[in-house]
């Protein structure tokens, strides 16, 4: 492994690891609430006659296969960074199995999509189905086509870095509008209220500032003119972002409401402030990415 990685294989993990941990939570809880589901949906179908509490139990199974997958990403994108730190290797292969069963898990999204459209209409429902929607655009067709270019074995550092950049954006952007229709159509409009206000402007602001400050540090990326970038904006760019989850629980501490949803947020994030920090406390006499350690 290229020296120039070094600084950052450790902040990788620890970021990785955090976000495992997140994933693991999700996963080994998410087979008692299919339980508790599947009992109450099969109960409703008897009761009523109606086919919709079926169709929301197929949705939420889907789902599952989905989150069985999602945890399997995050199972090789933990192997990748264990591997980037205790061998020094850039591990092409465990990183595009990370990326495709990323990009794919939000796919099993779409029946549950489906069955919050088609329920009688609620601001919620339609709220939920949205923000599900927007990161299957935001985030799978880049994954998917990272990975593909991934399995080119003649890829260059300047397409790599393309389509690294587009991902990391593309997600950020994704997380974005999850948390920003989160607060409108889950949380109270209560602008009389401080504790709401400043969560709402969270909600609004720090992902996607965190996420226009990117556009502007890998626009050279995305040219393909160059695959240097300025590691100290990025830096600042991740902490931004790593704030909306401190923020949260912040508020969460006074405001019961948001202490509610404390689960259900991307809590993980706020590991991006300390991989933020730590590419702002990196010095280099030359502002690179991570792939100049690939071969």
């Amino acid at each position: 492994m290229n020296r120039q990685i070094r600084p950052y294989s450790v902040l990788i993990l620890i970021t990785v690891s955090v976000f495992f941990i997140f994933m693991l939570n999700i996963f080994v809880n998410s087979f008692a609430a299919d339980y508790r589901i599947a009992l109450r949906d099969t109960a409703s179908y008897y009761s009523s006659g109606s086919l919709m509490p079926l169709f929301h139990l197929g949705s939420e199974l889907t789902g599952e296969v989905g989150v069985i997958l999602r945890f399997a990403g995050a199972c090789c994108l933990l192997a990748f960074a264990v591997k980037l730190v205790l061998k020094r290797a850039f591990s092409i292969s465990l990183l595009r199995k990370a990326i495709l069963l990323e990009g794919i898990y939000y796919l099993f999204n779409l029946p549950f999509i489906i069955y919050l459209f088609v329920r009688p209409y609620s601001i919620s429902n339609y709220g939920a189905g949205s923000s599900f929607l927007a990161q299957i655009l935001f985030v799978t067709p880049i994954f998917i086509i990272f990975y593909l270019k991934l399995k080119n074995e003649t890829l260059s550092k300047e397409e790599f870095a393309k389509w690294g950049a587009l991902a990391i954006t593309g997600f950020i952007f994704a997380l974005w509008i999850k948390h920003f229709l989160f607060a409108i159509y889950a949380l109270p409009l209560n602008f009389s209220n401080l504790t709401f206000s400043v969560g709402f402007l969270n909600s609004t602001l720090t992902l996607l500032i965190g996420g226009i400050m990117m556009i502007v540090v890998f626009m050279p990326l995305y040219k393909k003119k160059s695959i240097l970038f300025s590691t100290h904006a990025f830096g600042a760019a991740l902490i931004v972002a790593g704030l909306y989850a401190c923020v949260f629980a912040g508020i969460s501490i006074f405001n019961i409401e948001y202490l509610r949803w404390i689960n259900l947020i991307d809590w993980w994030t706020i590991s991006l402030v300390i991989l933020g920090v730590g590419f702002l406390g990196v010095k280099r006499k030359n502002d690179t990415p991570m792939i100049s350690g690939l071969p």
